[in-house]
């Protein structure tokens, strides 16, 4: 949904440009590439993403908290219970009959018109194909025919040149692919305001290129007075070029208005330019990095590599009322339960310093959605209250095991065996890390391994009070040349630190 938000405030403000800057000057041509493209860019554009890394001033670093909690939350599930519509649901459930029901009333005219053309008498004309009907109140365009009222009609006649002529200049700049495209973006997106006001901006910008081209040949003041006796008979049909279709006042204007480069061209400029950085605005994502200062002091290690904080981050209603969300919202996969698969997944997310969770994955991979649904769940938790050190909000590592298990015995109405899930709790499963190291010559060499004797590949050694460090290879093994006088840290995600030296 928040795309969506996105893409109507960007057209939105896009469009507000146009307005602004281009709609009033004669870059006719500029003018009808930009209105052509608005949409389909304001679609793109929050989609788009140019990473900036920016120094964050105040790191905090905090890899795992550990939680000290025993409850335990479990839910016997035999068929998934209903819920209540996402947002995304009901928008698509109010958006698709919409969308087909506009669907099918512009092809019904494109429809009408093609018949239109088919059965009625044809005039072939210089530069058209000419339809005298008594249906048509004011003359049209509509691809290489021009419609006009048999009684508007004089071969000989001046007004008459003057109309054809001004069809002409739709037909000449295929005037009424613009105005399918236009209508396929309503179809396609017609929960945006923004879209009615291009196409209307659109239809003007027709009106106004084939008004200055008619005028160059014809006399100002008749054609002018011309556009007065059409306007009071208009056709509101879509996908077609009116000669009445739009604005009288705003035409008349724009027939007056003198042409000066050098203000066009600024206009131009600085639409081109606040494009730009509304399109940063909604595209650029700003990343925190360390400068080297405060790098140097977080690596600068002391102490253990993960500490407890002083207070830990807490769901708003406790720890078990987050566990019972938990219970309550997942389902047991039905492809799971068909295939007997059951088995511990373990989610992990970080609690931010607004509360808000992020970074939700699971640790290890277990089959049949239950990962999926697991991860899902923990990503549409409400906001916890943020850890704190300090007197000042953290960031906080969480990880959260959760059981799946089958009931072999029960069996569901769809068939399969009814599934029971167990949530134990946030916990910390930092055993000490083992680490068979030795020093000589000048270097530490050694392997690091969990608690159950993995290696582990991408542990940090780091020596301490400076910046120097390593990570260990595929294998678990590192080398590290360091004095004898220092001490190292070995430290990994989720275990407990283990110090080398004397």
């Amino acid at each position: 949904m928040m795309v969506l938000v996105k893409f109507i405030a960007c057209s939105a403000f896009l469009m507000l440009l146009f307005h602004l800057f281009l709609a009033k000057e004669k870059s006719f041509q500029l003018n009808r590439w930009i209105l052509l493209a608005l949409i389909p860019a304001a679609m793109i554009i929050p989609f788009l993403s140019f990473p900036i890394v920016v120094p964050d001033q105040n790191p905090v670093q905090i890899e795992y908290l550990p939680i000290d909690l025993s409850q335990s939350a479990t839910v016997s599930q035999s068929n998934p219970s209903p819920k209540a519509f996402s947002p995304i649901q009901w928008f698509l459930f109010v958006y698709i009959p919409v969308f087909f029901f506009l669907l099918i009333t512009k092809l019904k005219a494109l429809n009408q018109l093609i018949v239109w053309t088919k059965n009625a008498p044809v005039q072939h004309i210089p530069g058209a194909l000419l339809i005298l009907s008594e249906k048509v109140l004011s003359p049209f365009s509509f691809g290489k025919y021009i419609f006009m009222h048999p009684a508007i009609y004089n071969e000989r006649s001046e007004n008459t040149q003057m109309i054809l002529s001004h069809e002409r200049v739709h037909i000449n700049h295929r005037h009424h692919l613009d105005l399918l495209w236009m209508e396929f973006l309503l179809v396609v997106f017609w929960f945006n305001p923004v879209v009615y006001l291009v196409k209307r901006a659109m239809v003007l910008n027709h009106e106004y290129l084939a008004d200055h081209e008619v005028q160059q040949a014809a006399h100002p003041i008749k054609y002018k007075k011309l556009l007065l006796e059409l306007t009071i008979h208009n056709n509101p049909g879509i996908l077609t070029s009116s000669i009445s279709s739009s604005a009288l006042k705003n035409r008349l204007t724009m027939m007056n208005k003198p042409i000066t480069k050098n203000i066009m061209q600024f206009r131009i400029f600085s639409f081109s330019l606040i494009s730009l950085l509304i399109i940063a605005g909604f595209s650029v994502e700003i990343n925190a990095q360390q400068n080297p200062s405060t790098s140097q002091k977080q690596n600068q290690v002391t102490d253990d590599t993960f500490f407890e904080v002083e207070t830990q981050p807490e769901f708003k209603g406790g720890m078990p009322a987050f566990y019972m969300y938990v219970v309550n919202e997942l389902e047991y996969p039905l492809r799971a339960r068909r295939n007997g698969i059951e088995g511990e997944v373990v989610v992990q997310f970080v609690v931010e310093k607004d509360g808000s969770l992020s970074n939700v994955s699971a640790i290890n991979e277990l089959g049949g959605g239950c990962e999926e649904e697991a991860i899902r769940v923990v990503k549409n938790s409400a906001a916890f209250k943020p850890g704190m050190q300090r007197g000042r909000p953290v960031r906080v590592q969480m990880v959260l095991p959760i059981h799946f298990s089958l009931d072999k015995e029960k069996v569901g109405q769809d068939g399969h065996p009814t599934g029971k899930i167990i949530v134990e709790g946030v916990e910390q499963r930092n055993g000490e890390l083992k680490v068979d190291a030795s020093y000589a010559d000048g270097f530490w060499t050694g392997t690091v391994r969990d608690p159950e004797g993995n290696t582990l590949p991408g542990a940090h050694i780091i020596i301490v009070d400076t910046t120097k460090g390593t990570v260990t290879d595929i294998n678990g093994d590192f080398s590290i040349f360091a004095d004898a006088s220092r001490k190292l840290v070995v430290s990994f995600m989720g275990y407990q630190s283990v110090r080398l030296g004397k």
